[in-house]
């Protein structure tokens, strides 16, 4: 595996580690509901901004300059969030500028992996990494709050770090061609696949709601709470590892299909944890179906990576805080049975995406 690689890879485990790293000490950081949401969600927003506009930019300048960017700009990120450690409001702050400059990397450096040859067994390592990462910022971000309540952000702010200096001479290859893209047809394409970012961004969204309201749930410890919580993640890299070694004939089908499974799976988060990990799991495979499809069609990478990263962290950013609205009138069950609803309406919008018909004629 050449330099660039590692340092694709590196950087896909530190920046997603990093990005949930806040997530088993919120309880931790304030006692205020609303600002942990804020907090959690702050990312996804800034993340939602940034992504689009780095996947475009990368279709004409190239990958290199935006995924080193990225990298940079999420190590200082880190290390402000670990510096202004008593003030929630300046989390709030940073993690917006985490979510900027990540959202940058994940792109760019998914546009580039998913635009070359090996791309099926490249992407399933590369999000198996990211789902790794987020394991990791679960689990000793938790441990290591007994010292510091940021411990774990330091310590992943630094790997991020190595990342960056791993990449420093990183170039995008002789295989690269700008492409410019007008904006007309940007929107022509993204309309075409309304349906499909829809149910998408219902699908991120589940997983950010289980992700964000399973510690207060459960009223365990920041150590359990991280563990189970990070079981979804697990699965989830298991899943799209294994998941990228199959031939998938029909994405978009095999996507309606799982969506199902997952909707059943989001309200019996309430009542075991083996919800997580079927959350986890299925949306593993929602995953590499979605990039399969995408890597096959005859649009720029960048853009459509953009545009479907956009809409997962619009997900993320958005249903998470709307159902932190919620759940006192409506209770944690009354959420889950929701958002099990949600993805089970998304399940059918895939079905009348102009898209979907040619994908299951091709399949």
């Amino acid at each position: 595996m050449n330099i660039s690689r590692i340092s694709l890879y590196l950087g896909a485990f530190a920046t997603m580690a990093l990005s949930n790293a806040v997530v088993p000490v919120l309880a931790l950081i304030t006692s205020d509901a609303a600002v942990q949401g804020a907090i959690y969600s702050a990312y996804f927003l800034g993340a939602f901004f940034m992504v689009f506009p780095a996947g475009w930019i990368s279709d004409k300048i190239g990958r290199a300059p935006l995924i080193k960017i990225g990298l940079a700009g999420t190590f200082v990120s880190g290390l402000l969030i670990w510096y202004f450690t008593d003030d929630p409001l300046l989390t709030v702050g940073f993690r917006f500028l985490e979510g900027l400059f990540t959202g940058m990397f994940v792109s760019s450096s998914l546009s580039y992996v998913n635009s070359q040859i090996d791309h099926t067994k490249l992407s399933g390592l590369y999000l198996a990494l990211m789902n790794v990462g987020m394991v990791a910022g679960l689990v000793i971000p938790g441990i290591l709050s007994v010292i510091h309540p940021y411990a774990g952000v330091f310590v992943f702010s630094v790997l991020t770090g190595f990342a960056f200096f791993a990449g420093i001479f990183f170039r995008e290859g002789s295989g690269f061609v700008s492409v410019k893209i007008p904006v007309r047809m940007i929107f022509s394409i993204a309309l075409y696949h309304k349906w499909l970012w829809v149910a998408l961004f219902i699908f991120t969204g589940a997983t950010g709601v289980v992700t964000s309201m399973y510690p207060e749930m459960s009223g365990s410890s920041a150590e359990i709470s991280g563990v189970v919580t990070a079981l979804m993640s697990v699965s989830t890299a298991v899943c799209v590892y294994a998941v990228s070694r199959l031939s998938l004939q029909d994405s978009l089908g095999f996507l309606r299909r799982s969506a199902f499974i997952l909707a059943i799976s989001v309200p019996l988060v309430f009542f075991t944890p083996i919800g997580m990990i079927l959350v986890g799991a299925v949306f593993g495979i929602i995953s590499v179906a979605v990039l399969n499809y995408i890597a096959g069609t005859p649009h720029p990478q960048g853009m459509m990576n953009g545009l479907l990263i956009t809409m997962q962290y619009a997900g993320m950013a958005v249903l998470p805080f709307i159902t932190g609205l919620i759940v006192i009138p409506l209770g944690y069950l009354g959420v889950f049975i929701i958002v099990g609803a949600c993805v089970l309406l998304g399940g059918l919008l895939v079905v009348r995406c102009p898209c979907y018909a040619p994908a299951v004629k091709n399949g």
